[in-house]
């Protein structure tokens, strides 16, 4: 027996296991116990749940015996009594602590094997099974007559089949196009997908100095350098007015760095041509080193790190939750990016960089020109030569001369023009506008001596200063345009975008060589076990598709059992008539067993289907209702609680286990009324009858039975109350979260292939695990609305409680399961006749209550104080002696009833003819 928990505490996750269940009723062999026997049990321990006819237990003594030929087992044994019964003979292998007999006497409950199911389903959870078992340690001989209540929490089948259909399409999705891997993508993965550089070969030379590589690279900067002196001597005065200017060859220069960039772009290109392919082998790391170029070792770039990362994205994509259909879809371009296509197809972009277009540039210098347009090279000469005109008499001279001196000062601009090399093989042509500078100059010094020769005539130094300024200012001029139109002519060459080529090209080959050659393994490796991951992904989804169709097992809709849908109302026994049978009360009976002919009596027929009594049209036998039977025990208008009806005697003493009636419509009480002064009416069924139960394959409940639900049993056990709800709001969302956990341990032992080799492993077949993975989940969601954790979740407490899952209130559980609620009434499953069997002492009764842990889980929040805000959220209080199975759907109270000593004989061995010998 489990002990208590604080109804607060998050509960301890019990992976869920059963006691073997074994029927003698109809197999009462060796080879079922041998079956028995073999059954693995997940704790343990050894729990057998034995269902035989009580007027067989010694018969079958030697099969019992054989239940402990393994070592010590507990046995709780159901013996159903058979019409007649008075005394229960026990066998020793059925003696207390290590076994316990339920002896059922209720000849309806007897008869109907469906009647007995929901019982064995809650006697086969082990928690239980150990709470009743030690139960009836403490009860006489070790025998006790149930009597139970229980509340059923469940949803419709349309709640459930709509709430399957809507997680299978969850899970699924649908099939999309484009798309990109997402933003979730780990570091590991990412530095496979674009062009960065990881920071372990940031400082790294990848060009090895002694080798041809870096002496192309080298000269490149050379010839860059070179260039740029060459503008910094031809620009200035010294460019204009020095022999040396010509010699610097400035075209010749950038023709030399056109040269050194092409041969550099041809040694990349030559390294990116040679190591093509999707893996770099050991005779290409050769050939790279002999041209140069150095790879260094990355431990971080290793293809052991590929698969860890894939994995984790995969089960962050899964835990979103994602659909299949979806996560596919991004794995699949996943795939795409990372895989490597070679270094040869960065030639393009080489070539892109490195423009041979701008290497013809650099070849061809660009005209050099200087002045600007024609009127504004002669105004430029104009100004000086009319300044120097201006001077009386000398200025006829001055001025014309002044102007000459600037076309002269334009020709030497051309002469030294930077685009053309000493020996002519470079020349760019332009144009120092001569012509416009001495036309401007001529009409300058002219219109300057016709001006001079109006004013009054100045000091002599006065004009000697103004044409010494003119002729400065003309000079001036000239080698200003010149700087000017050479820095314009420098730019128009664009050398120094060479830098930036240079760059650029070193920038590729780092990318190549982390990317098309370091990580062209694990690159290759990323694409295979994505694809292969996507695949299985999409496997999974068809998979799942086809199961929902019908392709694979379906949520059943169940079967009314009988003949109508809805289950049939228990009618009240007819009016008595004259000369009738009254309703039998417990307290009418006369204490004395023989005056109340307590040998003779026989159980009463069953009033129902065929197959339950006599037929409506048969003849009164000897114990139908209508011939002085006992009427219905279960009748809405005889109550099966034992209370005295309105003609009984004050003075006859009230049994100790009846319990008074409730009105109708009260609460817990579900059969209707039992006060006689209410109108007969239908009774209030919690719910329809009792439907299928999961796939038979996974359910150990049939062993007991392969025929259930039977044809004739249309009514519920009077003990159940049937609740069911059209879903809470997690039912969907929690069912997609389990699929989804249990596809993530589907792919569990795939990742080892994905490492080994990805091409096989996306053919790896998970069409069996998967539809296993949904008849698990199917089949948690059929026992218990799926609100008891898959096996292995390792968060049971954070699990939605029943109520979010089924959407219905826990009320009547609580009143159930409340500290105060030892008052509740229970059903005993025995006839009134039994009850000269059962013993006076009402301290004797043992009580089992039991409830899933999914009821708890309303109590409080797992990991925090309770959220009054949640809907459906209710701070129940719970007894601390509540026995919680972490699966199952029922929730109640189970009374262990003891009988008097001389109801139980103890055989130590059968002896002939000892089963007709009279109790």
């Amino acid at each position: 027996m489990n002990l208590p928990d604080t109804p607060g505490a998050s509960p301890a996750h019990r992976p869920p296991g059963h006691a073997v269940p074994l029927d003698l009723r109809r197999t009462p062999d060796a080879d079922a116990v041998r079956a028995a026997l073999d059954t693995s049990q997940h704790d343990g321990e050894r729990r057998f749940l034995v269902v035989d006819d009580a007027a067989r237990l010694v018969t079958h003594q030697l099969l019992y015996e054989q239940l402990h030929s393994y070592g010590p087992a507990r046995v709780v044994c159901l013996a159903v009594a058979t019409p007649g019964e008075r005394v229960l003979r026990r066998p020793l292998s059925l003696r207390p602590p290590a076994a316990g007999v339920l002896w059922v006497l209720d000849p309806h409950t007897a008869g109907d094997p469906d009647g007995l199911r929901p019982l064995l389903q809650l006697l086969a959870q082990p928690e239980v099974f150990d709470a009743v078992l030690h139960a009836l340690a403490g009860v006489v001989h070790g025998v006790a007559v149930p009597s139970v209540r229980v509340v059923e929490h469940d949803l419709s089948d349309e709640a459930r089949t709509r709430a399957w259909k809507e997680a299978l399409g969850a899970l699924t999705g649908q099939e999309t196009a484009g798309g990109g891997p997402g933003e979730s993508v780990p570091p590991e993965l990412a530095v496979l997908l674009d062009d960065s550089l990881p920071e372990a070969v940031a400082g790294h030379r990848w060009l090895e100095p002694s080798r041809p590589a870096a002496a192309r690279r080298r000269a490149c900067d050379d010839a860059l350098d070179a260039a740029r002196a060459g503008h910094r001597h031809t620009r200035g005065p010294a460019g204009m007015f020095g022999a040396g200017a010509r010699r610097t060859d400035l075209p010749g220069r950038l023709a030399g760095l056109g040269e050194a960039l092409e041969a550099y772009r041809d040694t990349v290109a030559g390294a990116f041509a040679d190591a093509d392919g999707v893996r770099l082998t050991q005779e290409q790391r050769a050939r790279l080193l002999e041209r140069g170029i150095v790879l260094p070792d990355l431990p971080a770039v290793s293809r052991t790190r590929v698969v860890p990362a894939l994995r984790d994205l995969t089960e962050h994509l899964l835990d979103q939750p994602l659909p299949l259909r979806s996560a596919a879809a991004r794995l699949a371009a996943l795939s795409d990016r990372s895989a490597p296509s070679g270094s040869a197809a960065r030639l393009a972009r080489l070539d892109e960089l490195c423009d041979p277009a701008y290497l013809r540039h650099l070849a061809g210098p660009p005209p050099f020109r200087a002045g600007g347009t024609p009127a504004a090279a002669a105004l430029l000469a104009l100004v000086p030569a009319f300044v120097a005109g201006l001077w009386p008499g000398p200025g006829w001279f001055l001025g014309p001369a002044t102007g000459a001196a600037g076309a002269a000062l334009a020709a030497l601009m051309w002469r030294h023009r930077p685009n053309r090399s000493p020996d002519g093989r470079y020349d760019g042509g332009g144009s120092t506008r001569i012509t416009a500078r001495l036309l401007g100059g001529l009409a300058g010094g002219v219109i300057g001596a016709v001006a001079g020769s109006s004013l009054p005539v100045p000091p002599s130094w006065a004009g000697a200063a103004a044409a010494a300024l003119a002729l400065v200012g003309a000079v001036v001029l000239a080698v200003r345009d010149w700087t000017r139109s050479v820095d314009a002519w420098w730019h128009a060459t664009d050398a120094e975008y060479a830098e930036r080529v240079v760059g650029d090209v070193d920038r590729l080959l780092a990318e190549t060589a982390v990317h098309d050659w370091l990580l062209a393994d694990a690159r290759h490796h990323c694409a295979d076990g994505a694809r292969a991951l996507a695949l299985l992904l999409r496997s999974l989804a068809a998979t799942t598709d086809a199961y929902g169709e019908g392709d694979g097992p379906a949520v059943p809709v169940p079967a009314p059992r009988g003949a109508g849908a809805e289950p049939a109302p228990r009618q009240a026994p007819p009016a008595e008539a004259e000369g009738g049978a009254e309703l039998w009360e417990w307290d009418t009976w006369s204490d004395s067993s023989a005056a109340d002919g307590w040998y003779d009596a026989a159980p009463a027929g069953h009033p129902g289907p065929a197959g339950f009594g006599a037929p409506a049209d048969a003849p009164a036998g000897p114990h139908d209702d209508r011939d002085g039977g006992f009427g219905d025990p279960y009748a809405p208008d005889g109550d099966p609680y034992g209370t005295a009806g309105p003609d009984v005697p004050y003075d006859v003493p009230a049994h100790p286990y009846d319990v008074p009636a409730r009105p109708h419509g009260s609460a817990g009480h579900p059969y209707g009324s039992t006060d006689p002064d209410d109108p007969p009416g239908p009774p209030r069924h919690i719910g329809p009858a009792y439907e299928a139960v999961p796939d038979p394959a996974h359910d150990p409940f049939d062993a007991f039975d392969e025929d259930w639900p039977p044809l004739g049993a249309v009514e519920d056990p009077p003990w159940l109350e049937r609740e069911r709800g059209d879903g809470g709001p997690d039912l969907v969302d929690t069912l997609v979260a389990d699929l989804a956990a249990g596809t993530r341990r589907l792919l569990a032992p795939c990742w080892a292939r994905i490492e080994r080799d990805p091409a096989r492993a996306g053919r790896t077949p998970l069409d069996g695990p998967m539809r296993d993975l949904l008849d698990e989940v199917r089949g948690r969601l059929l026992r218990d609305a799926a609100t008891s954790p898959p096996p292995h979740d390792p968060h049971p407490g954070r699990r939605p409680d029943a109520t979010r899952m089924t959407g219905v209130a826990p009320d009547r559980v609580t009143e159930l399961l409340a500290p105060g609620g030892d008052a509740e009434s229970t059903v005993p499953l025995c006839g009134p006749q039994h009850r000269r069997l059962l013993s006076a002492d009402p301290l004797a009764v043992r009580r089992v209550r039991f409830a899933p842990e999914a009821f708890r889980r309303g109590a409080a929040e797992p990991d925090g104080p309770h959220r009054p805000d949640r809907p459906y959220a209710v701070r129940a209080e719970y007894a601390d002696d509540v026995v919680w199975t972490p699966t199952g759907r029922h929730a109640g109270v189970l009374g262990l009833v003891p009988l008097r000593t001389d109801a139980v004989r103890m055989v130590r061995e059968e002896t002939p003819g000892e089963e007709d010998e009279p109790a």
